[in-house]
């Protein structure tokens, strides 16, 4: 007679002969319960883990006062049984040859002391907000003019007076407003709870449930309140507001005579503030029952299809703060109830004793640049400005860190002197005796004589805005020094003669000032003395 599992073969080879792809596929699938089960922790008698090492509904509190007691994991590769484990069934060393996981490891359980992580959010929701923007910037072209030609914070401060908040639409469509924004705020949201260790429940009537969720909301709605009027906010990084257009049409006259798009609006009113986080909630109550009654209970036979491709699907605001958090989509918060799949875990990077990282690093040098400066026998023409200077460096670790300079350009040539501040980041790889960075680093540059720009006739002192692009190549003679050679382009803010030519018709509180953005080739060499 033939056996179960051959007549479960047989039968897969004919409803699959004809759909190779299909017959892969379902293999794969059934090959992953298979995996699991020989590398599953002991089913304990309180039920917090289970055989895919999945919570069950006590919360991840009982499963960390179980983990003080280091219970060791019964080895995948190694013959030993333990009473009560997976390992000990007797089809176990069968299987073991169809599993496609011969590596698993099983993250050991953390312990907590019901603690809330506020550097990790903090850096989170901010990360969140800087994307969101971004973004908002690929998207939409009024946003990249904006930043490109506008004076920034006068146009940030200049767009409070213009809130409308007598209504409750701002002029967005359903998708944005009830549909993007809440999960928007979702996701932040579960930022919050992914960095709370005592938020990690399933959704039950527990007190300790709807109290982490009634945190979440209090949080959202700070983050969305802070997203629409905040230093990082919609109002700083496109102006709402400042400025009004109708929906659809634009900024002439000629759209208030078209009904169809609506009234006009300066994209202010209660909706953000209040749809983003209470929707936002329901949105998360709303995954945490589709994780409880859907995800989990497939997840147990089948983790792929269960929590990566189920759980990633099902739970898009999860998934989205997982990331940020620097984890795969489908990780869970909890570790114990996660599993790594990697065959030969990379050894730790061990750092050179005899060359250890020096945190800081001053230095100086040379500096040069080509720019545009008022000269008598010509007016306002390019020439290359030579002057010193110095830097400084603080290290966070081996690739990246804080860069910052600050050069003194005199007078020369018939023209006036300078001064250049550049603070910024920069990120590379440094080796043994040699290092490579990118760097990118915001700043000013003072002129003691400059045209002002708006039709000015009269040369006067100024500070525009500047952007450092470029490279860093360092060479390391010894343990305290280095040489240091920079080039890139310098891109500086020129204040135009002529006013903004995309001002709204409908009503702007915003500058009309118009900014043109140049690039100016510079290059420097320093000494670093590193401690």
């Amino acid at each position: 007679m033939l056996s179960p599992r051959m007549r479960l073969a047989e039968a897969f080879y004919y409803a699959f002969a004809r759909r190779l792809w299909t017959l892969c596929l379902a293999f794969f699938f059934s090959a992953t319960p298979f995996s699991q089960a020989q590398t599953s922790a002991p089913a304990e008698k309180n039920g917090v883990t289970d055989q895919a090492g999945l919570s069950s509904s006590k919360t991840t509190r009982v499963a960390d006062d179980e983990a003080t007691r280091a219970v060791p994991e019964p080895s995948i590769t190694s013959g030993t049984k333990r009473p009560g484990s997976a390992i000990e069934q007797s089809d176990t060393p069968q299987l073991s040859n169809h599993s496609f996981f011969q590596n698993v490891v099983r993250h050991s359980p953390k312990t907590t002391k019901d603690k809330f992580h506020w550097g990790p959010a903090l850096v989170q929701g901010t990360s969140m907000s800087l994307f969101a923007h971004a973004w908002r910037a690929a998207w939409d072209p009024s946003l990249r003019y904006d930043l490109a030609h506008k004076p920034f914070f006068n146009d940030w401060f200049a767009s409070y007076p213009g809130y409308d908040m007598s209504r409750w639409n701002d002029g967005d469509d359903f998708i944005v407003n009830d549909v993007g924004h809440p999960l928007g705020g979702a996701a932040l949201g579960r930022v919050y709870l992914q960095n709370d260790d005592a938020s990690w429940v399933q959704i039950s009537k527990t007190r300790q449930y709807w109290g982490s969720r009634l945190k979440a909301l209090a949080w959202m709605a700070v983050w969305s309140t802070q997203f629409e009027i905040g230093p990082l906010s919609e109002t700083a990084f496109g102006n709402q507001g400042g400025w009004t257009y109708v929906n659809g049409c634009g900024t002439a006259l000629s759209c208030l005579q078209h009904p169809e798009y609506g009234p006009p609006t300066n994209n202010t009113g209660w909706t953000d503030f209040i749809m983003t986080p209470v929707v936002g909630l329901l949105w998360i109550l709303g995954e945490d029952t589709a994780d409880r009654y859907i995800v989990t209970p497939i997840a147990r036979q089948h983790h792929i299809l269960g929590r990566g491709i189920l759980g990633t699907a099902l739970e898009p605001s999860r998934s989205f703060a997982s990331m940020f958090a620097g984890h795969a989509p489908w990780h869970l918060p909890a570790p114990e109830n996660n599993f790594t799949y990697n065959a030969v875990p990379r050894p730790p990077k061990q750092e050179n004793p005899n060359r250890p990282l020096k945190r800081y690093e001053l230095g100086a040098g040379y500096a040069n640049i080509s720019l545009p400066v008022v000269k008598s026998e010509c007016g306002v023409c390019r020439q290359n400005n030579s002057g010193f200077g110095s830097n400084f460096t603080f290290n966070f670790t081996r690739n990246i860190g804080l860069d910052d300079s600050v050069n003194l350009l005199p007078a020369q040539s018939g023209s006036r002197g300078m001064v250049e501040g550049l603070f910024g980041m920069r990120l590379g790889e440094r080796f043994e005796h040699w290092g490579i960075f990118g760097k990118v680093r915001p700043g000013f540059i003072y002129y003691q004589e400059a045209m002002p720009g708006l039709g000015g006739d009269q040369s006067t002192s100024l500070t525009r805005f500047a952007w450092d692009f470029g490279g860093i190549v360092e060479i390391y003679p010894n343990r305290r020094s280095s040489l240091r050679f920079d080039v890139g382009t310098t891109m500086v803010r020129y204040l135009s003669d002529h006013p903004d030519p995309r001002m709204s018709q409908l009503g702007d509180l915003r500058s009309n000032q118009y900014y043109v953005n140049q690039g100016n080739f510079q290059i420097a060499s320093s000494y670093t003395y590193r401690f």
